[in-house]
């Protein structure tokens, strides 16, 4: 009997195990240029694959840099910021990067070079969410940007 349990405890934390698998966003990007990628990286994955979607890292030093992205999956999206509000563009003055959504369905990352008053914050850390409109409503996708100023060590950040 006591065999019987521990194999029926076994199979149900088998069970539970294998179903906590990681979930894509529901919008899908590629990346299309990166102007220097020694400066700025875009990942993709979850933290916690148990409880969150995937979602996109872009990880960014204090030096001046361009990314361009592009949603595979939706013709049309927009940046949906904290407070709900719909629009082609997004910027954060302290950490002085800005996205604006071209051509519909791309974002360009601009991030200027980092101003020498933040080196006592080595991370600046902010998301916001992309929005697209299907026929089943309204979709998102979240984006978290990582800057990371001078007074960071960067080796551990592009090694």
């Amino acid at each position: 009997m006591k065999n019987l349990i521990f194999i029926l405890a076994g199979i149900a934390s088998l069970l539970l195990f294998t179903s906590c698998e990681e979930e894509d966003s529901p919008l899908l990007f590629s990346e299309e240029y990166v102007s220097s990628p020694e400066n700025v990286k875009m990942e993709y994955y979850s933290p916690d694959p148990c409880c969150v979607s995937k979602m996109y890292w872009i990880e960014a030093n204090s030096c001046a840099s361009e990314l361009l992205i592009k949603c595979t999956n939706a013709n049309s999206i927009f940046i949906e910021n904290h407070e709900n509000s719909i629009s082609e563009e997004y910027s954060c003055s302290k950490g002085q990067w800005k996205a604006e959504v071209n051509n519909s369905n791309t974002i360009t990352f601009r991030f200027e070079e980092l101003d020498h008053d933040l080196e006592d914050t080595p991370l600046i850390n902010v998301g916001f969410n992309v929005v697209s409109q299907t026929k089943k409503g309204l979709i998102r996708t979240s984006i978290n940007v990582m800057r990371y100023t001078k007074s960071y060590d960067l080796s551990k950040m592009f090694s």
